[in-house]
C-alpha cells in the first residue's frame, strides 16, 4: 500500500479487524509516520457456519455410509479391544493402515461413537 501523504510504499499494518464481509486495516508509513485505515469489501463472505444454515448432507454420514471411509464397524471394535488389552496406538495403526492420532480419535469416541 502506499502512504497517501508522501506515496511511499513503505507501509506496515499495526493491526486489522473483521467486521461482516468489511475488513478494516490501520496503517502506519514508516518515513513521514502517518497514519491511514483502508476498508476492503468482499462480494463473498468469508467461510464459515452461517447461523440458520443446515450443514450438507455428506457431512453428517457416519461410518460406511462416509465414501470416503476405510474402516468398518469390525475394525472400530477389533481397534477398542487391541487398545483395552493395552496395545500401543502406533501398533494398532500399522496393522489397520492408519494414522496413531485416528486410531486414539476411535479409542476416545471422537470418532466412530456411534458404534
Amino acid at each position: 500500500m502506499k502512504c497517501r501523504q508522501c506515496n511511499s510504499i513503505s507501509t506496515r499494518v499495526t493491526a486489522t479487524s473483521h467486521k461482516g464481509n468489511e475488513t478494516w486495516r490501520y496503517c502506519r508509513c514508516l518515513d513521514c509516520n502517518a497514519r491511514f485505515k483502508t476498508i476492503e469489501t468482499y462480494a463473498i463472505k468469508k467461510r464459515g457456519s452461517i447461523p440458520g444454515v443446515k450443514q450438507h448432507v455428506n457431512c453428517l454420514r457416519q461410518g460406511l455410509n462416509n465414501g470416503s471411509s476405510i474402516l468398518t464397524k469390525t475394525n472400530v471394535l477389533e481397534i477398542r479391544r487391541l487398545a483395552a488389552t493395552n496395545h500401543t496406538y502406533v501398533s494398532i495403526a500399522k496393522v489397520f493402515g492408519i494414522h496413531k492420532s485416528t486410531v486414539y480419535r476411535i479409542v476416545k469416541r471422537k470418532l466412530w461413537a456411534h458404534v
